[in-house]
């Protein structure tokens, strides 16, 4: 395996481009409730909105997925949302403690539209040298995990199977 650092803070950035449009995109995410499991088979279980609109300002939601071959249920809020063009969410203890937060941003070419995700992770200093090993494994499983939702939208949105 290749030697990597692990720094403070780390950006992990997917961006596919999709035969649709936006609003498709936006469409996709603000069904989330029914989208989850479909978006990512093998590793979504569930995710449901606690109070407020989808991908609202101030919405929360409690979600269940398994990272690393564990499942895992987190809590997080939408920070930003930008209709049809971005969202941010934040996460609650102790997802935060290693995940700052996570963008989607959608934008719309003249034959197709992009969408990127971003993953800001964040490592304190003791964890950056007690759980190297784990940490790498971790930025790797999230790395795939992404590429992997990234590919399933894009095969959903253009109508091909997953």
């Amino acid at each position: 395996m290749e030697q990597m650092k692990i720094k403070k803070k780390m950006e992990l950035t997917h961006t596919i481009e999709i035969k649709t449009t936006s609003e498709q995109i936006w469409d996709f995410l603000t069904h989330i409730e029914k989208n989850y499991q479909t978006w990512h088979p093998k590793d979504h279980i569930k995710f449901i909105w606690t109070k407020g609109e989808p991908f609202s300002e101030g919405s929360t939601f409690n979600a269940e997925q398994y990272m690393m071959g564990h499942m895992v249920k987190y809590k997080g809020w939408i920070a930003e949302s930008v209709p049809k063009k971005k969202i941010t969410m934040r996460f609650h203890f102790p997802m935060s403690i290693v995940t700052e937060k996570i963008e989607m941003i959608l934008k719309d070419t003249t034959s197709y539209a992009t969408f990127t995700h971003i993953t800001y992770l964040k490592f304190k200093p003791l964890s950056r040298t007690l759980f190297k090993q784990r940490n790498l494994k971790m930025i790797q499983d999230v790395n795939e995990h992404v590429a992997i939702e990234a590919n399933n939208m894009k095969n959903i949105l253009e109508g091909k199977q997953t």
